[in-house]
């Protein structure tokens, strides 16, 4: 049964006008200092080959650095770019893995991500860390020249740790904000003659139409240097309209797709939006939703439609300039507006699209959209959505632009959920920023209360926890994604399998012991490792769970006890003990 409890009472055609006429705060390009294009070295050896490109949308989130190929092998010396100190070490086996800053006297910092290992000196600090806390993965801040390190000195190897995809660099350079920033900026080159691929031209209905039509997209073709729409002359049932390009770069020596550098936006010869990939804030690296239309990158394999517009809730700054109505082209005087949308990548490699369109009431471009739904959300003040045991306060701010969504709620068909299954729009629709959610589940006995969590169900079709708090009778927690919401309870504890050892084997030439751990619900927490009631150091491979254990050069001959423990978010823990020979 659908439930209707909306705050808001205004009808659609209300809402329609609030939504034309209200202002939103739209960012304009804040001022790029020119940074130092002398005085770094590279990173690598080998020249600049990249994996992936600064600012290119990934999921969920601009990536802030550039991903710099090491021949598809590890162990590569990565360098100090110049004298400076280390400031930061993190081992994870998730993120970036082992993973360096190191700070240079004119502010900016160098991060290096998926590092195979450090040098002598920096782990030693690592390895202290480790031991003192009985932890793989730390996390250590480092006072001003506390550790140095020296121009060219190798600082640690690459690698492959983390969510790497393969054996890479990431490397970043900061600012003293903490702000990531395009290294090119910084002086380095690359030998790249690729132009940018431009595959797709994706047109927006605005003014009247924004919120009651469909979007409406066309191939193209290159001909005589530039691409142009397969259909021509293209005449829309819109007074007004918005353009976004599916475009993507490429580059010589690699067969990665990158990011682009630079779109600028022409309504015939005045240039109306323009979007530069200089600097990213952490800030806004979630952003990366009002850049890309974002249910296309979800639904097509990361394909990015880069809008060449910004709407009421894209703040983001340093990164859009010369924007004239938002980047919307008005059509209203019925004339063939000539449109030219220039795709750059950092090494000045141009490529064209030219359009041609025409404002036509008796055109079809545009299709009515069903507007099944039952809440809006807006981008200003708060949304409420309230049913029969769930709440939703949803920031005005974290929405991108006014939202038409169905809130339904459903009883659950098996005992494993513990509550109504809360539907809030669909799954692929992201929010800029974190809304709370409220559940009341059934009756769950306080011996269980500590087991319960939100899930929230993926646009696969699978579950992940969001966690959860317990505020009386009420489970609370936060997401920034909508969909279904319901409380499930994690009494199963992680899963532990061994890889190489078994009871009474020798492990003398096997050097270490392997585990796979998991776990299927709210995640791993802890794990610890013992020989012989002594904590052991581990190495923990995210992308594989396992487990590396390497057995200590003085372990003596003889039998030995392996122990390992495991729990999870909930609390639920898991050991495995096998005796060994050495």
């Amino acid at each position: 049964m659908v439930k209707y409890f909306c705050l808001r009472t205004m009808n659609y055609l209300q809402y329609i006008i609030f939504a034309m006429f209200s202002s939103g705060a739209f960012a304009q390009g804040d001022t790029i200092p020119a940074y130092p294009r002398e005085g770094f070295r590279t990173p690598l050896d080998n020249p600049i080959l990249l994996a992936g490109s600064f600012g290119e949308p990934r999921a969920g989130h601009f990536h802030t650095g550039m991903d710099l190929q090491t021949l598809e092998r590890e162990g590569l010396p990565v360098y100090a770019l110049g004298d400076g100190y280390v400031s930061r070490i993190g081992v994870s086996p998730y993120g970036y893995g082992n993973a360096l800053y190191i700070t240079y006297p004119n502010g900016f910092t160098s991060v290096y991500g998926h590092l195979q290992g450090f040098s002598e000196k920096i782990t030693a600090v690592v390895r202290k860390e480790q031991y003192a806390k009985e932890k793989f993965a730390v996390e250590i801040m480092l006072k001003p020249y506390e550790l140095n390190v020296k121009k060219g000195e190798v600082v640690a190897l690459s690698g492959n740790t983390g969510a790497s995809g393969g054996p890479h660099v990431h490397f970043e350079l900061r600012d003293q904000a903490e702000r990531p920033i395009n290294p090119l900026l910084f002086g380095y080159k690359m030998n790249d003659d690729v132009k940018p691929v431009i595959g797709a031209l994706k047109l927006y209905p605005m003014g009247d139409k924004k919120y009651t039509a469909e979007a409406w997209r066309t191939a193209l073709t290159l001909a005589d240097g530039s691409y142009t729409p397969k259909a021509g002359l293209i005449k829309v049932n819109a007074k007004s309209v918005a353009l976004a390009v599916n475009t993507y770069d490429k580059m010589e020596g690699t067969t990665h797709t990158l990011g682009i550098y630079d779109i600028k936006t022409y309504d015939g010869d005045s240039i109306i939006h323009e979007y530069r990939v200089d600097r990213v804030s952490f800030d806004y690296t979630r952003y990366v939703i009002a850049q890309v239309d974002y249910p296309i990158f979800l639904r097509e394999g990361s394909r990015s439609f880069h809008k060449c517009f910004q709407e009421p809730n894209n703040t983001m700054p340093a990164s859009y300039y010369h924007v004239y109505n938002h980047g919307v082209i008005d059509l209203s005087d019925g004339r063939v507006h000539d449109v030219r949308i220039e795709v750059r990548d950092y090494n000045g490699n141009l490529s064209t699209l030219r359009a041609r369109l025409q404002y036509e009431p008796t055109a079809t471009v545009f299709k009515s959209k069903n507007l099944g739904y039952n809440k809006v959300l807006a981008p200003t003040g708060d949304n409420v959505i309230q049913g029969d045991g769930f709440t939703a306060t949803i920031p005005g701010r974290v929405v991108l632009d006014s939202m038409f969504i169905t809130y339904t709620e459903s009883t659950s068909s098996g005992p494993a959920i513990l509550s109504n299954i809360y539907k809030l729009g669909d799954s692929h629709d992201q929010l800029l920023g974190y809304f709370n959610i409220s559940i009341r589940p059934n009756a769950i006995p306080d011996e269980l209360r500590s087991k319960a969590l939100i899930v929230w169900r993926t646009a696969a079709g699978g579950t992940a926890s969001k966690g959860g708090k317990w505020d009386g009778k009420v489970l609370t927690t936060r997401s920034r994604e909508l969909g279904s919401y319901y409380v499930m309870l994690d009494t199963t504890p992680p899963h532990i399998t061994p890889v190489n050892i078994t009871p009474g084997k020798n492990m003398r030439a096997s050097k270490a012991i392997y585990m796979r751990i998991g776990d299927a619900l709210s995640g791993l927490d802890d794990y610890k490792a013992y020989i012989d009631d002594k904590w052991q150091l581990m190495e923990m491979d995210g992308k594989t769970n396992t487990l590396k254990v390497i057995l200590p050069h003085d372990l003596a001959a003889g039998e030995h006890t392996f122990r390992l423990s495991a729990s999870d978010e909930r609390g639920n823990k898991s050991e495995y003990t096998v005796k060994f020979n050495y």
